[in-house]
């Protein structure tokens, strides 16, 4: 069986497009969240996401834009000068009742098993941190669950995180592994001085695969013109439109 790993999207439907172009022989997609925000293109991703019946859980992005749709039901920033919101309130104004409602009905999180391997997906541990130890790994593979602790040692376990942006693989026993496929949109940023700026200079959508048990982190490039367009188009303020350069310029 092979599985297609992704997670980040956040509105970027090229680059979910390009990556579907490399892997559409894929038995199932799984998505780590975070699925809208910080993209031009929200509800082209979760149309997507809805056609290819991907099983998806809730990341943080997902439920900001959420929780910004409810603020009020007319769209946002309605009669407001140019410049002047940002990329939540662009994508909370493009959604419709339907497409919040999806976004809604994501869980926290999603076990499963697949090749004989237990899985636990959710968007993320404990902010951008990471499990170090192997006690970590049991008390949070308990928590999401519901196993004994210890009970299932025998198996292999694997935990599949989103959020951090880095695509990454943590041993923490023969059996027990921490996953991340990275970012399909933009790469990880931070701000230095009073400028963000990304980690890595690498703006090829990232993914995994998982055949018959194997992982492969893999990227792949894609045409960022029509994200520019749209984000230039979209009356985002300065702040926003400078990290729109940064993810698609």
């Amino acid at each position: 069986m092979k599985a297609l790993i992704i997670s980040d999207i956040h509105a970027n439907i090229c680059a979910l497009e390009a990556i579907w172009e490399q892997e559409k022989d894929s038995d199932i997609v799984y998505c780590a969240g975070d699925l809208v925000d910080c993209g031009p293109f929200p509800k082209e991703t979760i149309a997507w996401m809805d056609a290819h019946r991907a099983v998806c859980v809730k990341g943080n992005h997902d439920q900001a834009a959420i929780a910004a749709w409810k603020k009020t039901r007319q769209p946002f920033f309605d009669g407001a000068g140019e410049g002047k919101r940002s990329w939540l309130e662009w994508n909370a104004a493009q959604l419709s009742e339907e497409e919040i409602a999806f976004l809604e009905q994501l869980p926290e999180k999603h076990v499963f098993e697949m090749d004989g391997i237990r899985y636990s997906m959710q968007h993320s541990y404990n902010g951008y941190a990471t499990i170090e130890s192997r006690h970590q790994f049991e008390q949070f593979w308990t928590e999401q669950t519901g196993d004994r602790m210890g009970a299932e040692q025998d198996r292999p376990r694997r935990l599949l995180f989103g959020h951090t942006h880095y695509q990454a693989v943590h041993w923490l026993g023969d059996r027990e592994l921490w996953l991340n496929p990275g970012s399909c949109s933009y790469r990880a940023n931070r701000y230095r001085g009073e400028r963000f700026v990304p980690d890595e200079p690498d703006k090829a959508a990232q993914y995994m695969t998982i055949t018959d048990g194997l992982i492969r982190f893999k990227r792949v490039p894609y045409n960022r013109r029509e994200l520019l367009s749209a984000a230039m188009g979209g009356r985002l303020g300065e702040e926003y439109t400078e990290q729109a350069y940064l993810f698609f310029g």
